[in-house]
């Protein structure tokens, strides 16, 4: 693989990326809100959780690099500085105004440990092998190409670093179908309007869901590209899981 990402790649993969990053401009200044108010707060102590799997203490170096994948409003970004203080985090995002809607949070050490940058997930401006961490809460099931993204996750890790996912997957089971299926069509919408004036990007998250991989299809595309001791965590009755991987070590 080279160091490099395709620059062409960097304007956005195709029309679904550019659509989503729009929308997401959009409900920026509200999306913190809409998290907070549609989880009950829930989604604070899921970040945290997903965060500890990523593991840094014990990557074998006294400041690792994490990449926040997706990063948004930097949520998770803070989480990995707080638990991990001596870790360089790199927010990255494709939206600039989500990036710019979480800046003020940057005060004190984290200003100095995080480093929020406007980035496409297909092509990653970053090293091979410089990540001993990555982490996406919420971002997969919104990349146009699931497989080159995460081809592109696997270039950027070190052998032996982890791949950390949080993110809503499509139900299998019956409870979790119909909670989907509830929140989805009536509470996702109401509080994401009240939160954003944005219905159609609420009207959009539910439908992303349903259209995404379930858990185990998931699984087995991270195997296929560079990812082992692939482990899932549901979370709240399965209404999100942590995936957690290993990069691959050299044979």
């Amino acid at each position: 693989m080279t160091s490099e990402p395709n620059p062409a790649a960097l304007t956005l993969h195709d029309e679904h990326g550019t659509t989503v990053q729009g929308m997401f401009d959009r409900i920026a200044p509200g999306y913190d809100r809409a998290n907070h108010w549609m989880s009950l707060w829930t989604d604070i102590r899921w970040r945290r959780r997903a965060v500890e799997s990523l593991g840094l203490d014990d990557c074998g170096t006294a400041e690792p690099h994490a990449l926040d994948l997706c990063a948004g409003t930097m949520d998770s970004s803070l989480a990995i500085h707080h638990r991990f203080s001596k870790a360089h985090v790199i927010a990255g995002d494709f939206s600039e105004k989500m990036l710019d809607a979480g800046r003020h949070k940057l005060v004190g050490d984290a200003a100095a440990r995080i480093e929020p940058r406007q980035m496409d997930a297909h092509a990653l401006p970053v090293e091979d092998a410089s990540q001993d961490g990555l982490m996406c809460a919420f971002g997969v099931r919104n990349v146009s190409d699931l497989a080159l993204a995460t081809t592109e996750q696997a270039r950027v890790l070190k052998p032996g670093g982890r791949l950390v996912i949080l993110e809503f997957f499509r139900p299998n089971g019956t409870i979790a179908r119909g909670l989907h299926g509830l929140f989805g069509a009536t509470l996702l919408p109401a509080i994401g309007w009240l939160a954003t004036r944005d219905l159609t990007a609420y009207r959009y998250l539910p439908k992303s869901i349903h259209g995404f991989d379930d858990v185990g299809t998931y699984g087995d595309l991270l195997r296929a590209h560079g990812f082992d001791d692939v482990v899932a965590t549901p979370l709240t009755m399965g209404m999100a899981w942590i995936v957690s991987a290993r990069r691959s070590l050299p044979s």
